[in-house]
């Protein structure tokens, strides 16, 4: 997803690995997150996760969206057709 100009615009006002940041209940910050379910069970479930950045034009405004993990997701989801 790194990229030094932007794909919509061209400009080079590249904002890298932005984070996500979800303010939750008495302002608290939470990144925001992918998540698999890696179980299939009631109670105690396993996840997969994957923290979301961003790359940020600062000319347009344009925002691409990546995880930090991507091969772990993938084999998460392979897994979860499998349950």
């Amino acid at each position: 997803m790194k990229s030094s100009t932007c794909n919509s615009c061209g400009s080079s006002k590249i904002m890298q690995d932005m984070k996500i940041v979800d303010f939750s209940h008495g302002n608290a910050k939470k990144n925001l997150s992918i998540e698999i379910k890696t179980t299939d069970r009631t109670f105690f479930n396993k996840f997969e996760k994957g923290a979301l950045k961003a790359q940020i034009c600062g000319s347009c405004g344009k925002v691409d969206l990546s995880v930090n993990n991507p091969q772990d997701l993938w084999e998460a989801y392979i897994k979860t057709k499998n349950l």
